[in-house]
């Protein structure tokens, strides 16, 4: 235990401390309190030092895990929503009949017919409940893949599996003009918007093929076909601690580790001098 000490403390030879020379003996004690000291000092420096860099490593650890659990909230909100309401468009029928669309004159207070700046006059539109739920279930899908393919390319640099996710979503720009000609408009992003009116209009002149172009053989299969297969990799999509953090990592690793835990130690050395002597 004595050379335990002696080479803790840099000392070059404390053997003598321990024969019955007291005043060789005192003097020793006086020289390894002294050294004990100025060791002491530097370790409690070094220890504030080690403790500061402890808690930043920490933080930067508890910053990468809500990151990873905030993008996994707002994926699986996103993949499942749209998965829903995708099933909701594959099973819906658009032969919603020739009446599903009524059109009258906007008359004023008088009972006379509101007509607008070119003369020509104002109509009112209104359409049957089934359309009217073909409509609402038609935009709630619509307004599902928009935010899926928002998410996704909001946090695809984070990684390229996430910007490749993106990607998939975004193919809706290679079958533009299907989708156009029943009124559902294609961003130059991929992201898709509603033309009410025209869709109104192909959902009763053609229901065959708005369902043929959104159903079980169009986007909203498409769109299942998507998030199956993000679902599938959905792990591997946020890169792992030590990917984002690198060194940051590994030096969080080591100081809130045993190596904190044996700098701490350093303040129990002079109890163990005070057992000694």
């Amino acid at each position: 235990m004595a050379n335990d000490i002696t080479r803790m403390l840099g000392a070059s030879n404390y053997s003598y401390l321990f024969n019955n020379n007291s005043a060789k003996r005192q003097n020793s004690i006086s020289s390894l309190w002294s050294n004990y000291g100025s060791f002491q000092s530097n370790a409690a420096n070094n220890l504030a030092a080690l403790t500061e860099v402890r808690q930043n490593s920490a933080a930067v650890i508890e910053s990468y895990n809500e990151a990873k659990d905030t993008f996994y909230t707002g994926f699986d909100d996103a993949m499942s929503e749209l998965k829903e309401s995708a099933g909701k468009v594959k099973n819906l029928d658009f032969n919603v009949g020739e009446n599903a669309i009524t059109k009258t004159e906007v008359t004023d207070e008088n009972g006379e017919v509101v007509k607008d700046e070119n003369g020509n006059a104002i109509t009112k539109t209104t359409y049957s409940e089934t359309m009217q739920n073909a409509l609402d279930t038609v935009k709630d899908f619509i307004s599902d893949y928009n935010d899926a393919l928002s998410f996704l390319k909001d946090h695809s640099p984070i990684s390229s599996r996430i910007e490749r996710t993106a990607n998939n979503f975004a193919d809706t720009t290679y079958r533009a003009s299907i989708y156009e000609s029943i009124g559902i408009n294609v961003g130059s992003d991929g992201t898709l918007s509603i033309d009410e009116e025209k869709l109104a209009n192909s959902i009763v002149n053609d229901p065959d093929k708005v369902s043929n172009v959104l159903g079980e053989r169009g986007l909203a299969s498409k769109a299942e076909n998507h998030v199956d297969n993000a679902n599938a990799q959905r792990d591997s999509l946020f890169p792992s601690a030590k990917t984002m953090l690198g060194k940051q990592l590994e030096q969080a690793e080591i100081y809130t580790g045993s190596g904190f835990i044996e700098m701490e130690s350093v303040s129990e050395i002079g109890n163990l001098i005070n057992m000694m002597f």
